[in-house]
């Protein structure tokens, strides 16, 4: 292809968009300039050609004649204030003190240079600035524990994680609550009542007991009074059962082996709750304590909130009536995935030598 027809490849369709700002022509298309201008087309034909300025033209055309080559060349752009050593000095702060901040990265190595371009350095040695996350620091004892459930239980099938009943208990907020809320508001107007979230004395807010299972939910039991171990237990007596013969049979004498998962807490340990498991056969895996990612009602819960939170509830009744319509519409098939997804929790908390894991 001679340089007239790649020059005529290179130009744009008419109605493309014009070449703005910092963007840098190819080289093919510096290439088209160079042959347009042999073919003695002027600098305003060759601009309005390739929808570029004639100041571009003329710049691409002076290069030309002096290297030979219409390229722009490297662009040096603005020299860093730091040098290798200084970058390597605050990338071992940061690899040292996790926990810190650009600022006190400067501070400590009396730098001349901004935050902003400490914390560049760092980017730059793949520590990137982000919220720690709050978990628990595991015992050696909770560990052991962990790593034990995990092999116990990492053979076993979906089929057989079907056959578990899951539940827990969780707290719903309605209005009057003040968690993390985003405003946009004007600068120095932080403290202005216009953009301040005014906290209530006591919000709308509800308990919740619930369990669920591969087959779909259960029944969901919302209460108000503190609990303890002998509400737990009146809770389980007039739900538990008739929650599980939603989905599994419980006549004799062909009567489905299913069992049932609880967290640890001393509500659900209690001799009178265990007593009470027993005398109504209901066999309970035993569960590692602190362990909410292998439990995947949490995962429920964080779907079931986001769905409540849609609705403004100013009452109490309010809540519940949501609260219980968002439940029954919770997805089945998003049930029986958190479920099947056991064996791959199981394996996750082996893989971290019992630590938490992304679940």
């Amino acid at each position: 292809m001679d340089l007239l027809a790649a020059a005529a490849a290179a130009a744009p369709a008419a109605g493309a968009v014009a070449l703005r700002g910092p963007t840098r022509l190819t080289e093919e298309q510096r290439w088209s300039i160079i042959a347009l201008h042999k073919d003695s087309r002027s600098n305003r034909h060759i601009a309005k050609q390739l929808h570029c300025n004639r100041e571009t033209v003329r710049a691409v055309l002076a290069r030309y004649a002096a290297t030979g080559s219409p390229g722009s060349g490297a662009r040096r752009g603005r020299p860093r204030c730091t040098d290798e050593r200084t970058d390597e000095q605050i990338a071992l702060v940061g690899h040292v003190e996790k926990f810190t901040s650009p600022r006190q990265v400067r501070r400590k190595l009396d730098l001349g240079c901004c935050g902003r371009t400490v914390d560049r350095r760092l980017q730059e040695a793949d520590l990137f600035g982000r919220v720690a996350r709050h978990k628990r620091a595991y015992t050696t004892e909770e560990l052991r524990k962990r790593l034990s459930f995990a092999e116990g239980y990492k053979g076993w099938t979906p089929e057989q994680w079907s056959k578990v009943l899951f539940s827990d208990e969780k707290c719903f907020y309605g209005n009057g609550f003040c968690g993390r809320t985003w405003v946009r508001r004007p600068k120095g107007e932080a403290l202005n009542p216009e953009y301040c979230v005014h906290k209530t004395a006591h919000p709308v807010k509800v308990n919740v007991w619930a369990c669920f299972c591969a087959s779909g939910q259960g029944y969901c039991h919302i209460f108000n009074e503190k609990l303890d171990k002998h509400l737990y237990k009146r809770i389980l007596s007039e739900n538990l059962l008739p929650s599980a013969a939603l989905h599994f049979s419980l006549a004799p004498p062909l009567v489905e082996q299913w069992q049932f998962l609880q967290d640890n807490s001393p509500n659900h340990t209690a001799m009178a709750v265990r007593t009470w498991l027993h005398n109504n056969g209901v066999s309970c895996i035993d569960f590692p304590p602190y362990s909410p990612d292998l439990n995947p009602i949490e995962n429920l819960w964080a779907a079931l909130t986001r769905r409540v939170e849609e609705f403004q509830c100013d009452t109490m009744e309010e809540l519940q009536d949501v609260i219980a319509a968002e439940w029954d519409k919770i997805d089945g098939d998003y049930m029986r995935t958190l479920v099947h997804s056991m064996p791959t929790r199981c394996q996750a908390v082996i893989d971290a030598k019992g630590w938490h894991t992304k679940y």
